[in-house]
């Protein structure tokens, strides 16, 4: 069986969606700490299998424990943690707890049941503010907020982990700006409160419920000024989540 930390999050449920799809047993973990229990009805509308689901949170040692010692996990998918900039510079103490403590309890955890396979959903944030774009994948790493020192210090304590234990199969993913929704509707970006992110605010304009999409900074080396973002479909990305974990598997 697979573990998806966060998989009821934007990301995480249409990762299930594809695991499921693919023929795999998964288990899903989630607080629901920025996603809605809702959720997880929509993934069973999309693959009409039934789930197994716990509220967890990986500052919980004990429910941890209990995933792994009542399921065989194989391997982990993990999105689980807090992902907003801008709070994480207002706080970035709940940041490092949240993120790089419940990743330390997940990898205890796993080391201990000897589950040595995992895929982690890093940020492009570790590159910070690059000199030169587009941004290859061996440029410096220097992370300019809290969010995304967060992922770097997680990257290097699972590099660090397969140092000292080459058993661990560990796939690290830097990914820019997901974006779009499956198919079927049922599930898409559907964030608690304020959007961190661009198509939740086009939405809530379109619906009525914002009555403006304000476009911030006029002087980026663009043709009209205004920022310029890469993005990638999330389907597309859950894909890729898949397609790594296969890769570690082999």
């Amino acid at each position: 069986m697979i573990l998806i930390t966060g998989g009821t999050g934007y990301i995480g449920s249409h990762t299930a969606v594809e695991m499921l799809e693919a023929g795999h047993k998964i288990v899903i973990m989630d607080n629901f700490s920025n996603s809605k229990p809702e959720t997880l009805n929509r993934i069973k509308a999309i693959t009409g299998q039934n789930l197994i689901f716990y509220e967890a949170d990986l500052l919980d040692p004990p429910a941890l424990e209990n995933i792994f010692a009542r399921h065989d996990i194989k391997a982990v998918i993990h999105f689980a943690g807090l992902k907003a900039v801008g709070e994480s510079v207002a706080q970035p103490l709940l940041y490092y707890h949240n993120n790089v403590a419940g990743t330390i309890n997940l990898l205890k955890v796993m080391n201990k049941y000897g589950v040595k396979q995992l895929v982690f959903s890093s940020s492009a944030t570790v590159y910070g503010s690059p000199q030169t774009v587009p941004i290859k994948e061996d440029f410096p790493l220097a992370a300019v907020n809290p969010y995304g020192s967060s992922k770097l210090m997680i990257e290097g304590i699972l590099q660090d982990l397969h140092i000292s234990d080459p058993q661990w199969r560990l796939v690290i993913l830097r990914y820019f700006n997901p974006i779009g929704a499956h198919e079927s509707g049922l599930i898409g970006e559907d964030p608690h409160g304020i959007p961190n992110n661009l198509m939740p605010y086009i939405v809530k304009v379109a619906t009525g419920e914002l009555p403006y999409l304000n476009v911030f900074g006029d002087d980026y080396a663009t043709p009209d000024g205004t920022g310029v973002r890469d993005y990638i479909h999330v389907v597309d990305l859950s894909r890729g989540h898949l397609k790594a974990l296969e890769k570690i598997a082999a």
